[in-house]
């Protein structure tokens, strides 16, 4: 790190378009009011990042760890969440072998018309949510329910 130059950058009102950063280190960025449409990020630590009030129609995130990340008052209209799984050992440094980590939680959320498919569901606790047409392959679970129930 000797031959690295440190400084501060303050840019107001310019296009830094089509600028690249190398081997960079940037931590405790502050980006207010400006657009990064376009803009790809590669092999980053973007651990504790926090993204308030943006766009991100068509963003894509791959090969990543999305661990105890919270998205909150989003719309997710046309979302896919693909291939998506625990951490692999000898793969992923988070990764434990008696595999007890923090649930998934999906809280207050409209997920109505969504498509669950080819999903390992075991152990899925559902509470207090409206399952009118639910179906689990082919099987309407509201009606099955309320056949239970009688």
């Amino acid at each position: 790190m000797s031959e690295w130059t440190t400084g501060a950058v303050s840019l107001h009102r310019t296009d830094i378009s089509e600028s690249k950063f190398q081997e960079v280190n940037a931590q405790r960025l502050n980006f207010d009011d400006v657009s990064l449409a376009g803009t790809k990020i590669n092999c980053a630590d973007l651990r504790e990042i926090t993204l308030n009030d943006v766009n991100m129609t068509g963003a894509k995130i791959t090969n990543g760890n999305l661990s105890d990340i919270v998205i909150e008052n989003v719309q997710f209209t046309g979302a896919q969440f693909r291939n998506i799984d625990w951490p692999i050992e000898g793969v992923d440094a988070n990764y434990n072998p008696e595999q007890n980590y923090k649930p998934v939680l999906f809280e207050n959320c409209i997920l109505r018309n969504s498509i669950i498919t080819k999903c390992d569901l075991s152990n899925i606790s559902i509470t207090d949510c409206d399952i009118t047409g639910l179906t689990i392959n082919g099987i309407a679970i509201d009606e099955l329910l309320k056949n239970l129930l009688k």
